[in-house]
C-alpha cells in the first residue's frame, strides 16, 4: 500500500506541476458494494449501500482529473424492544443500533478520449475508512434518549482502483451527463460490528453487551451509479 501511495503522490505533483487549470467538475453517485477476498472468507457476504459527493480539477494540457470523494453510508441497523434493560424498570424501551461507514478519497481520473459522445475513464483513489456503531435508547421513537454513545469505532487506509463512463443525457444539456463506474477496494485490516454482532445479556450485572467483532481488510467491489456536470462553477 505504501507503494501505491507513492506512485499516486508523483503523479498528482507531475501533472499539477505542467498543466493549467481548466475548470471544476462536479457529481454525486449511489454506490452498492459487495465483500470479496479475505473479508468474504472472514466475515461472510456484506453489502455496503453508500452515496458519495466528489469535487474534481481538470486540467488543460493533460486528460487528467485530480480532486476528492467523500462518501457515507448506514450498513446496518437493529431495533430491540426490551423491558429488561435497567435493574427495577420494566416499562418497554426501543433499542436502536446503527453501523455506520464514512469515507474520505483524493482521486485521479485518466481520460483516454476527452472529446468523444460516450467518455470512459481510469480512475485510482487512495484515503481512509471510518467505520463506528452508535446506540440509542428510548422510551418510545418521537422522546429524547435515556442513554446514546458509540458502542466501537476503527478506521483503516484504503485505495481503490476502477473504470467507468460517462454518457450524455438527450434531455439535458451537454455538461450533464449520467455515469456509471466500477470500483476494487483493498485496505488495512480493521474491526468492526455488523447487524447480528452485537448480543445484550441482561443477566450480567446490571447488563451488559458482548460484542463479536469482524476482523479484516476491507475489501469489495463498487458498483456506482450517479450525475456528474461539467464546469460546475461556470
Amino acid at each position: 500500500m505504501r507503494k501505491t501511495l507513492l506512485v499516486f503522490l508523483f503523479l498528482l505533483l507531475f501533472f499539477g506541476h505542467f498543466a493549467k487549470a481548466q475548470f471544476f467538475i462536479g457529481g454525486a453517485h449511489f454506490n452498492g458494494s459487495t465483500s470479496v477476498g479475505q473479508l468474504k472468507e472472514e466475515a461472510g457476504s456484506l453489502f455496503f449501500p453508500t452515496i458519495s459527493g466528489f469535487l474534481l480539477y481538470e486540467f488543460q494540457t493533460a486528460p487528467i482529473q485530480v480532486g476528492l470523494d467523500l462518501g457515507y453510508g448506514l450498513y446496518g441497523s437493529k431495533l430491540e424492544k426490551r423491558t429488561d434493560l435497567y435493574p427495577g424498570f420494566t416499562d418497554e424501551l426501543r433499542l436502536r443500533r446503527n453501523n455506520h461507514i464514512v469515507t474520505g478519497m483524493v482521486s485521479m481520473r485518466y481520460l483516454p478520449w476527452v472529446n468523444a459522445k460516450y467518455t470512459p475513464f481510469l480512475e485510482t483513489q487512495f484515503g481512509a475508512n471510518y467505520l463506528f456503531t452508535h446506540y440509542q435508547i428510548r422510551a418510545t421513537i418521537d422522546d429524547e434518549p435515556l442513554e446514546a454513545a458509540t458502542d466501537h469505532s476503527d478506521w483503516a487506509l484504503a485505495y481503490r482502483v476502477g473504470a467507468g463512463i460517462q454518457i450524455p443525457l438527450p434531455f439535458l444539456d451537454s455538461s450533464t451527463k449520467l455515469e456509471f463506474k466500477t470500483t476494487y477496494q483493498d485496505s488495512s485490516s480493521i474491526r468492526f460490528l455488523t447487524k447480528g454482532d452485537v448480543t445484550y445479556l441482561p443477566d450480567q450485572g446490571d447488563g451488559q453487551f458482548r460484542y463479536d467483532y469482524q476482523r479484516g481488510p476491507l475489501q469489495f467491489l463498487t458498483f456506482s451509479i450517479g450525475i456528474v456536470v461539467y464546469d460546475i462553477f461556470y
